[in-house]
C-alpha cells in the first residue's frame, strides 16, 4: 500500500503531495512526486535543497515529520528528518473550501434545518456561514458534503469569527467522531489541499 504525504513549507503552506518510497521511520525520507507537474515543482523554492518542510501522512499510522530537503532530482525528493510532529500536525491542516450544506439541531435551541456555507475545513473542525444566529457552545449536526460520501457529523460551536459578510461566520469543533469519520474527513482535507497545489 502506498503511503501518501502532503508536503508543506515551514509555515504550513502546501507545496505538493508525495508517495513515500522507503520506511516512514528512516532518517532520510524518499518521496516520488507527481510527474505531470515536474516543471512547476522544479520552480518552487520551498522544494530546493536546504529548504525546511513538513510532511504529513494521510494514514493514521503515518508519522508527521519536519525536515530539510537534501536532494531534488526530477520527480524524486529526499528529506532528512529533523523532528517528529505530533498528531496535532494532521489536525491543524486547514483548507479553505466552498460548499453548501445543511445543519440540524441537537441541543434543541431551534427546530428544522438551516442552510450553511462552508468557509474552511480541518481534520478537527469546520468554519461556516449561517444566516441565522447560533449559540456559542451549541451542538448540532452537519451534512458534510466534501467527503467521498456525505457524512452526518456532530459539531460544537466554539465562537463567532470576524466576517466581511452580512452572514455570521462560526468556528466549530467536531465532536463524537468515530475513527472512520475521522479518516474520511482527513482524506477530504488532503484531497482538497492537494487539488489546490501543484
Amino acid at each position: 500500500m502506498e503511503l501518501l504525504y502532503l508536503i508543506l513549507d515551514a509555515e504550513g503552506v502546501p507545496l505538493t503531495q508525495g508517495v513515500l518510497e522507503n520506511l516512514p521511520n528512516a532518517s532520510t525520507l524518499q518521496f516520488r512526486l507527481p510527474e505531470e507537474n515536474g516543471e512547476e515543482l522544479a520552480a518552487l523554492p520551498g522544494l530546493a535543497g536546504g529548504a525546511e518542510v513538513q510532511m504529513v501522512g494521510l494514514d493514521d499510522s503515518s508519522i508527521a515529520h519536519r525536515g530539510v530537503v537534501t536532494r531534488r532530482r526530477g520527480n524524486r525528493l529526499a528529506v532528512r528528518t529533523t523532528a517528529d510532529l505530533g498528531p496535532e500536525a494532521r489536525e491543524n491542516l486547514r483548507i479553505q473550501t466552498n460548499f453548501r450544506s445543511v445543519i440540524y439541531p441537537v441541543s434543541g435551541a431551534w427546530q428544522g434545518r438551516r442552510t450553511v456555507w462552508g468557509y474552511d475545513l480541518s481534520c478537527g473542525g469546520v468554519a461556516f456561514y449561517c444566516a441565522q444566529p447560533l449559540d456559542i457552545g451549541e451542538v448540532a449536526e452537519m451534512v458534510l458534503v466534501v467527503t467521498d460520501e456525505p457524512l452526518l457529523v456532530r459539531f460544537r460551536v466554539l465562537r463567532q469569527l470576524p466576517s466581511g459578510d452580512e452572514r455570521p461566520l462560526y468556528a466549530a469543533k467536531f465532536v463524537d467522531l468515530i475513527q472512520d469519520e475521522e479518516f474520511f474527513i482527513r482524506k477530504a482535507v488532503f484531497n482538497i489541499q492537494v487539488g489546490g497545489v501543484r
